[in-house]
């Protein structure tokens, strides 16, 4: 029953400290994308609605990329605090092992696999999937790209405007615009809108329109200038992270040349989440007390060290694991020895503290 107890605090307090520092750090990062991916609007001219759905969905992606940190700093954290409130000595003197502390540890780290294999594999690609197909259906927003004065936007793929003056109310003074076969330069315009999209409507001025090898010059009282003809500069086209994993998996071979592409995001799917046992058995070496037999200071900083180097050379070789197909068993054959190695030396390190 005691034990029973124990372990669930165990659990609680892991639970409680991975949603903390994994939601603050992930909720940090998200925010400072937030701020970059406001181009979606200032100069891709895409409305405010895309931009907030396009940034809410990026958000897994974002809390993947920092999950495996996340479990080592909790991990390390956890531990850290159960010894310097004493409460493992009350866990030695109730009769628990270090062993049995660390089967339990491997247990949460199971879970935290399979919870990051669901994300990384599942719920991230159906994100960003979606993100990309709200950016492919958005439609353009002239004022939100024409806010800058004095300035040359080009907010649709052939086509740039420039305006002197904005009020920021829909009102232009001194407008010019670039096609490829034309130039439109009026005195004054005003942003219209309408069910179908945004459009301008400019006052006296004059367009140079290129006739085969003759330049035609008309002036105009008013003319209307649609948008509908030009595609926004939102890339529509599906990477491979935002394909479905079994997309991935079924299109392996499909094309040689982005072979090893497919391969990096399969194995950052679904072997990479198995790092977590490792950083997991590596971080239970903080349970050693016996500080007569080592210095506990030096062997707790061994430890941060190894971790960060550990998760350096992991991203490293996981980048190089799509180069070749030896390559991939390379990468899963570390991880599956570094979890067994690890393991091993721990065992012997707890032995070892006990005679």
């Amino acid at each position: 029953m005691v034990k029973h107890k124990i372990f669930k605090y165990f659990l609680l307090e892991f639970v409680k400290f991975f949603l903390l520092i994994s939601l603050s750090l992930s909720i940090l990062i998200w925010m400072t994308q937030a701020a970059r991916l406001l181009e979606l609007i200032t100069e891709f001219g895409n409305p405010i609605s895309v931009y907030i759905k396009y940034v809410l969905l990026i958000f897994p992606k974002v809390y993947e990329g920092i999950f495996i940190l996340c479990f080592a700093i909790t991990m390390f954290f956890l531990v850290s605090k159960l010894d310097e409130s004493n409460e493992l000595n009350i866990y030695w003197l109730s009769g628990i092992s270090k062993q049995s502390i660390v089967n339990f540890s491997l247990k949460i780290g199971t879970i935290m696999v399979a919870l990051y294999i669901f994300i990384s594999a599942i719920i991230t690609p159906w994100t960003l999937s979606k993100s990309r197909m709200i950016l492919a259906q958005s439609k353009f927003s002239l004022i939100n790209s024409l806010v800058k004065e004095n300035n040359f936007n080009s907010p649709l793929s052939g086509l740039t405007i420039y305006v002197n003056k904005n009020d920021n109310k829909g009102n232009l003074d001194q407008v010019f615009i670039y096609e490829k076969t034309r130039t439109i330069i009026a005195k004054t315009g005003e942003v219209l809108s309408n069910d179908e999209g945004s459009f301008l409507k400019l006052y006296n001025g004059i367009t140079h329109e290129k006739n085969n090898e003759s330049i035609n010059v008309i002036n105009f009282e008013s003319t209307i200038f649609d948008f509908s003809k030009y595609k926004m500069q939102n890339v529509t086209h599906p990477k491979f992270s935002e394909r479905s994993t079994n997309w991935i998996y079924s299109n392996i071979n499909s094309d040689k040349k982005k072979t090893g592409e497919i391969r990096e995001e399969l194995n950052k799917r679904l072997v990479k989440p198995f790092f977590i046992l490792p950083i997991c058995i590596i971080s239970c070496f903080l349970l050693y007390s016996n500080s007569e037999k080592i210095n506990l200071k030096k062997l707790r900083s061994l430890i941060y060290i190894l971790v960060v180097f550990l998760i350096i050379i992991n991203q490293v070789i996981l980048g190089k694991s799509g180069d070749k197909i030896i390559y991939s068993f390379f990468y899963l054959g570390s991880i599956i020895t570094l979890t067994f190695l690890s393991y091993l030396v721990l065992k012997k390190f707890i032995n070892l503290e006990a005679k």
